[in-house]
């Protein structure tokens, strides 16, 4: 099968939280979703969301990641067009089996080419860098981890994101995910998010992902966050 490559302790899709696993050498990893959230007065989706991962190596993971973009204030018309694209790469430097616990980091690189779309509101109007360090552990009939990034963005306030997930196996070999991720931006307030979802197997190589959650506060807060979409794996 190919889910043999992953780790217990398993985060990514469909949550905001990220895990140090990797596919596994020349095993592809494609997640196609529709992602976003709802505010008081908006939407802010994007469908297809598509996040392409390569193994390179047993712990080495090249990733992009791209979406078409959907933005519609209430009583204003919808807006699409290109979203960020972000370029990243994996390396998991120390692993469960061996070193009693499983730590990667995932530098990346995020832009938009649209100038329609940063003129929308579609997109980010600077370029953004990320370091992200990922940790996970396999505690028997549950599994957790943690993700700690900065965000450093080019003429605006840098941030810090934190994350942190359990993982465990749940009805018919499915897995169920619970997470709570906090972001701070220099300067402004801290956004939270409380998260649950899902991956339910459909064949060898493909799964059902799902989530749904909500940021806890602020009057300008997601209300709802979702995530719907298919992992594929070969």
């Amino acid at each position: 099968s190919a889910w043999t490559h992953a780790a217990r302790a398993q985060a990514g899709p469909p949550m905001i939280t990220n895990d140090p696993d990797t596919p596994g050498a020349g095993v592809w990893e494609i997640n196609t979703a529709a992602t976003g959230g709802r505010t008081r007065d908006a939407w802010d989706f994007a469908a297809p969301d598509v996040d392409v991962n390569l193994g390179v190596g047993d712990r080495v993971q090249l990733s992009v990641h791209g979406a078409w973009q959907h933005v519609r204030a209430d009583g204003a018309p919808w807006s699409s067009g290109w979203g960020d694209v972000e370029l990243g790469a994996r390396w998991r430097f120390l692993d469960d089996e061996t070193d009693g616990v499983s730590m990667a980091v995932q530098p990346l690189w995020i832009k938009n080419w649209s100038s329609s779309a940063r003129r929308r509101g579609l997109a980010s109007e600077h370029a953004e860098y990320v370091l992200p360090v990922q940790i996970a552990h396999d505690l028997g009939p549950v599994a957790g981890g943690m993700e700690i990034a900065r965000h450093f963005v080019a003429s605006e306030p840098d941030a810090w994101q934190i994350g942190a997930y359990v993982e465990r196996d749940c009805f018919k070999a499915s897995e169920c995910l619970g997470e709570i991720v906090t972001e701070h931006t220099n300067g402004e307030s801290t956004r939270t998010t409380l998260n649950f979802g899902g991956r339910v197997p459909l064949t060898t190589t493909l799964k059902l992902l799902a989530s749904i959650g909500s940021e806890l506060s602020g009057e300008d807060r997601q209300q709802l966050v979702f995530y719907l979409g298919v992992q594929y794996v070969q």
